[in-house]
């Protein structure tokens, strides 16, 4: 990428992102304005925009099926029904559990307002693709949303079984203290929790799985904060702050 990376090469990463679409609404506003005012970064743009032009022509429009929009209105329903329930059930346990680690791990994932969000995040999926990773066969791409205890969304995860890899986008970021955010995976049958790798909360994670359960049914994944390198026992030693479970498409 020597024709495209300046001498700052995080810059040219953040043109990519920009140019990709997998930056939020609030850092894409941050870029265009800084585009503005920096003729460097705006040539990065450019050069980008460029570089992937030929791709777009290769690519067909795709209508999504006349199902899907139905199916998002019938989960933003389902997600107002569930809400309260579910984000009171979590802090009811969260406080039972004195948020000590091994109370926690009890409950992640399983709360209705996990399990409607991750609903949704499929259905978007489903109707044109997320991260880079493409619309494959039932069953071959799964999605889900990884949420705080109050239900609100900190990651959107898509992951590929044929692939064994998965694109994590952060929504938000839980204050970390210095501390950095470590993915697991949570089996269901109640063993301890595998380490899928650290997490990266400024930009996607794009990351090749350790195990290849990760899809499992009633199988969950979860996000603890961890001192800088992950956890130093191999287990969780710290506070989770989301969870999740992912659906099949």
């Amino acid at each position: 990428m020597s024709d495209v990376r300046g001498p700052d090469g995080e810059e040219a990463d953040l043109a990519a992102e920009y140019v990709l679409g997998v930056l939020d609404c609030a850092e894409r506003r941050s870029v265009e304005r800084r585009a503005e005012r920096e003729p460097a970064l705006s040539n990065e743009i450019d050069a980008w925009t460029t570089r992937f032009a030929p791709l777009y022509d290769q690519i067909s429009d795709e209508p999504p099926p006349a199902s899907v929009w139905p199916r998002i209105a019938n989960e933003l329903r389902r997600m107002r029904r569930l809400g309260h329930d579910g984000v009171q059930s979590v802090r009811r346990k969260g406080e039972r559990a004195g948020r000590r680690v091994s109370g926690i791990w009890q409950w992640i994932g399983l709360g209705g307002m996990g399990l409607a969000a991750a609903s949704l995040a499929a259905l978007i999926v489903t109707a044109g693709g997320l991260g880079g990773v493409a619309t494959k066969g039932a069953g071959v791409v799964l999605a889900g949303t990884l949420v705080d205890p109050q239900g609100q969304p900190l990651f959107t995860v898509v992951y590929n079984r044929e692939e064994n890899a998965a694109t994590l986008i952060p929504v938000a970021h839980a204050a970390d203290g210095g501390k950095v955010p470590e993915l697991w995976m949570v089996p269901p049958n109640g063993a301890a929790p595998l380490s899928l790798g650290l997490l990266n909360v400024s930009k996607p994670s794009h990351m090749r799985m350790p195990v290849t359960t990760v899809g499992e049914k009633d199988s969950a994944l979860a996000v603890s904060l961890e001192p800088p390198g992950g956890s130093p026992t191999g287990k969780p030693t710290g506070p989770v702050v989301a969870s999740g479970a992912l659906l099949n498409l």
